[in-house]
């Protein structure tokens, strides 16, 4: 998978998502957002490839490359409209 970004709303708001946003670099950066209204900040944290100034979660890494495939995949069979 080349660099992009996937979103998923969540299933118990109508508005909280999951996003995940893979640079060029290979680097991954996991990005929750809150239900607007909620008070919650939005957060996100960064996985880095090796030798891109990381690289010490390959595993984490690797999961979250897959869980981009699986979002993408369910974005096109169960598309969601909000």
């Amino acid at each position: 998978m080349s660099e992009g970004a996937v979103e998923r709303y969540e299933d118990m708001s109508p508005d909280g998502r999951l996003r995940l946003i893979r640079q060029a670099d290979g680097d991954v950066i996991l990005a929750i957002i809150p239900p607007i209204g909620s008070g919650r900040p939005m957060v996100d944290v960064e996985f880095c490839s090796i030798g891109a100034g990381g690289g010490q979660s390959p595993n984490t890494l690797r999961a979250l490359r897959d869980l981009m495939e699986a979002m993408r995949l369910d974005n096109i069979e169960q598309p969601q409209k909000r």
